[in-house]
């Protein structure tokens, strides 16, 4: 997993539309059909190799992003979440937060921006948050034509009659996934709130030492049920998960404070710096040293 270094677009096969801002300031400001809802950009980017997009103060609209191939990840109030072939990933307006695709297996995804005053309440029925922002709707191919079909809309320009029909079926494609919600509610498996439970015990105490079997009987498993369950939701296993919450932390850090890597490792658990440079290394491609002066020299666009 690749965490920090910035690319936005310039993908293969990609499509991307942005709505200008004035077009949407007027937009919501004169037409009473789209201040509910207003799709105010859409893309696909297949095979999204090296893609990460960092909002540190979140954004004004809301972000859906349709996982269909590979994976990546989000991070938002300081937790990590692993993004899978299947999941919808919905980011609320407002919210910090950091995505990106995995390294070894980039995602490709499909995405739109959503604008209006319908907005908040369509996120309520979905139960989006920033500590649930994920729906795993599976493959959906009626999901992924609704995607398709507001690019298309919005390719073809920004008169009012295009923004209606790109808007309009973002709305159906809203209504689909609060169905996928609601018809997942009541079926939701206890294990899987229970490693989702785990995981935010991890993200809270990842300067301690990873004990496995205190996890699985906190979530009232077996060690080894625990470990293949949190696999099958996660991608990898609870200590490599714990390394890539370990690293995550560490690039924020890295970005934001004076802290030098021995107090960095020891922050988070390490008593040895050189093994905690050799974890960061593994993961993120580079030592953290290499990482900061990449930051402080500008080579990495924000």
């Amino acid at each position: 997993m690749e965490i920090g270094l910035e690319k936005r677009s310039g993908f293969d096969g990609q499509r991307r539309v942005i709505v200008p801002p004035r077009t949407v300031s007027s937009a919501l400001r004169d037409q009473p059909l789209l201040q509910g809802l207003l799709a105010a950009g859409a893309g696909y980017f297949p095979k999204a190799a090296g893609h990460l997009r960092r909002r540190p103060q979140g954004a004004e609209e809301a972000i859906l992003i349709y996982c269909i191939k590979g994976g990546g990840w989000c991070e938002i109030d300081r937790q990590l979440h692993t993004v899978r072939k299947g999941d919808l990933l919905i980011v609320p307006p407002t919210v910090p937060h950091t995505y990106g695709a995995h390294t070894t297996s980039p995602w490709t995804i499909h995405w739109a921006h959503a604008l209006g005053t319908n907005v908040q309440h369509c996120l309520r029925e979905l139960s989006a948050t920033g500590k649930s922002p994920i729906l795993p709707v599976g493959e959906d191919l009626q999901l992924a034509l609704l995607f398709s079909e507001i690019v298309t809309g919005l390719e073809r320009g920004f008169s009012f009659v295009n923004l209606l029909h790109a808007s309009q079926t973002l709305g159906h494609l809203l209504a689909l996934a609060i169905r996928h919600r609601h018809e997942r509610t009541a079926d939701v498996p206890d294990t899987a709130q229970k490693i989702g439970q785990s995981i935010v015990y991890m993200n809270e105490h990842m300067d301690e030492p990873l004990r496995v079997g205190a996890l699985a009987e906190l979530a009232n498993l077996s060690a080894a049920h625990f470990a293949v369950i949190f696999k099958e939701q996660t991608g990898c296993s609870p200590r490599d998960y714990l390394y890539l919450l370990r690293v995550h932390r560490a690039c924020q850090w890295l970005d934001e404070s004076t802290l030098n890597v021995k107090e960095i490792a020891s922050k988070l658990g390490y008593q040895d710096p050189f093994h905690f440079s050799r974890q960061f290394k593994a993961i993120q491609g580079m030592a953290p040293s290499e990482y900061r002066e990449r930051r402080q020299n500008g080579r990495v666009k924000e």
